[in-house]
């Protein structure tokens, strides 16, 4: 059977505390587009929370991007370590391609999720 590419929402990260304690854990990975924070969440599968604050640009910059990071995430989702909760925060300035938003999300999760573990 094939592997679903779905984003429900139970893979989503939301509340104010969830984001806290992600942030809280300190285990970060970065590069010039994006950081990624990492915790583990004791559940079977990721979950993804997104960051992006004004310095990225306007409105519709900023959902433009939060697109493109849930996508890459939905997408990349097979091949990202499980039972963590990520958080993604966007450096300002030019916007990754979706290919560049795929392979950077590839590279720090795994980043992020080495370094919460130990």
């Amino acid at each position: 059977m094939a592997e679903s590419y779905r984003f429900p929402k139970r893979m989503r990260l939301s509340g104010r505390k969830a984001f806290a304690r992600v942030f809280g854990g300190r285990h970060s990975a970065g590069n010039r587009y994006l950081v990624v924070y990492a915790m583990p969440n004791e559940l079977p599968y990721a979950r993804l929370g997104l960051s992006v604050g004004r310095r990225c640009g306007k409105a519709v910059q900023r959902v433009r991007l939060k697109r493109l990071l849930r996508e890459a995430f939905r997408l990349e989702r097979p091949n990202l370590p499980a039972g963590f909760d990520f958080v993604c925060v966007p450096r300002p300035g030019q916007a990754p391609t979706l290919d560049q938003c795929r392979r950077n999300l590839s590279n720090l999760f795994r980043q992020a999720a080495d370094r919460a573990q130990g």
